[in-house]
């Protein structure tokens, strides 16, 4: 195995340190530095890995996945001093012990509280796939990412399970509501890989309102997230199986019908608590030797 640490393929480019420049002017240091003073985290002194340069190492973690912790340390100091001053940033070299106590002193906190207030939908009206009749397009859904494999993140997500055993290793499973325009990865919940999407997408639900379109895969569809999805506002658009019963109510001009879906069988055989839906039914041509039937469900009843 080999020793050698990992570095920056060609050493730092100009390119690099403006991505930390980038990083401080959509993550503004004075917004950082209010989050960690709100968690009564700030640096006490600004000598050694001040808190706020830490948190903007975590940041550059994610597009630097592959290289070693002090190389991208040693990136963010040099891609901060421009913007910061000598303040705090005269140590240029920290070990990757004090980058890993710094780290479990300052915890996940105020990156969550930051992530919450700034990761939000921000696609311009012109741009193409943000808006559809003057509703922002959003879209549920989720997947699983790979965590270190040390105990307290076995303990806490888990393993999926595999043919030959567990896998090497523990898997988060998170739901998040995508901006369709940008792909932006709004209001992201996580939890273990063994919860349903379906409960985790409930929270992240919550978040949405009455300027939105929600569109979900046919895997969100039931009536109780249905029925809590109606409760913020927005309208709802989404793929369904073809098991669930909708019988047709009322043809409508366009080809889509309106039908009724119910809690239970016992619910529609006593026609009690059901919600008005409008069925639309497509298929996908040029499917050699078949063309399925895919449905979607939605709350907009009037002409679209």
């Amino acid at each position: 195995m080999a020793n050698t640490k990992a570095q920056l393929p060609v050493g730092a480019r100009l390119a690099d340190y403006l991505t930390v420049g980038y990083l401080a002017m959509r993550c503004p240091i004075g917004k950082v530095r209010e989050t960690l003073a709100q968690q009564g985290l700030e640096s006490q002194r600004r000598r050694g890995l001040p808190h706020d340069v830490l948190i903007y190492f975590v940041l550059a973690m994610v597009l630097y996945a592959n290289v070693a912790y002090e190389e991208v340390l040693r990136l963010v100091i040099e891609g901060l001093r421009p913007l910061l001053g000598e303040e705090g940033l005269t140590q240029a070299t920290v070990s990757k012990g004090a980058i890993s106590q710094a780290r479990g002193r300052v915890g996940a906190g105020p990156l969550k509280a930051l992530y919450q207030e700034q990761v939000q939908p921000h696609g311009p009206a012109e741009m193409p796939g943000v808006f559809y009749r003057g509703l922002r397009i959003m879209a549920i859904d989720g997947s699983t990412l790979d965590m270190p494999d040390e105990a307290a993140n076995a303990e806490c997500y888990g393993y999926p399970p595999s043919s030959r055993g567990a896998s090497a290793f523990p898997k988060l499973r998170f739901v998040a509501m995508a901006e369709c325009g940008t792909h932006t990865l709004c209001y992201a919940e996580p939890g273990p890989y063994d919860q349903g999407e379906r409960d985790l997408a409930l929270s992240v639900m919550a978040h949405a309102d009455s300027s939105m379109l929600v569109t979900a895969d046919r895997g969100f569809y039931g009536y109780a997230f249905w029925k809590h999805s109606l409760a913020t506002g927005a309208r709802l658009l989404f793929r369904l199986s073809s098991v669930v019963r909708l019988p047709r109510e009322e043809v409508l001009p366009d080809g889509s019908y309106l039908s009724t879906i119910y809690p239970s069988s016992a619910d529609r055989k006593k026609q009690r608590y059901g919600i008005r839906v409008r069925v639309i039914e497509y298929t996908l041509k040029g499917i050699p030797d078949a063309e399925p039937v895919y449905r979607l469900i939605t709350s907009w009843l009037d002409p679209i």
